[in-house]
């Protein structure tokens, strides 16, 4: 009974060793806090489906998950923003503030927004053409400010959902 506590007390300390080198080998790639204690969690989640791997947990074993891990997640972080970057290819910012948009994105927004049933309609417009803020549009409609931004995200899933039919 007493060799059983000692070898579980072994264990812990062994874990908690451990998991101090995968925290401190993740935080060596990643910044994120969250995106580290993620990273750190899956590493165990690796470790606990090898039978090898929990029995001994090498250092070597974790290091090299805990490493894969954190490379994949820049990678796709890397992906991400060259998603973004495409995507925001076609806005040009011009010195006074304004953004452009090529004339056929512009086009399919108007005809888009048109699309859309009253009351959506009406928020969108004054959102991005007017540029009024949530609480200035409900105060203009005289409805709760909770009911604008609902508007507003249900209008703009429609315009997204125009946009990706009209392609």
């Amino acid at each position: 009974m007493a060799s059983q506590r000692l070898e579980r007390a072994v264990e812990r300390d062994e874990l908690i060793e451990h998991d101090r080198f995968v925290r401190a080998l993740i935080r060596r790639f990643i910044a994120d806090p969250h995106l580290a204690d993620e990273l750190t969690q899956e590493t165990w989640l690796a470790a606990l489906r090898q039978s090898a791997a929990s029995r001994f947990l090498q250092r070597a074993w974790l290091g090299t998950v805990a490493r894969n891990l954190a490379f994949q997640a820049m990678r796709a972080n890397a992906r991400r923003l060259a998603r973004e970057a495409a995507a925001a290819r076609s806005l040009a910012v011009e010195p006074d503030g304004e953004v452009h948009i090529d004339a056929d994105l512009r086009q399919r927004v108007l005809a888009a927004v048109e699309a859309l049933h009253e009351p959506y309609r009406t928020v969108v417009r004054l959102r991005f053409y007017d540029d009024l803020a949530p609480t200035e549009i409900a105060a203009r409609l005289r409805v709760p400010h909770e009911t604008v931004r609902t508007q507003l995200k249900r209008g703009l899933q429609a315009v997204h959902a125009h946009l990706r039919a009209s392609r």
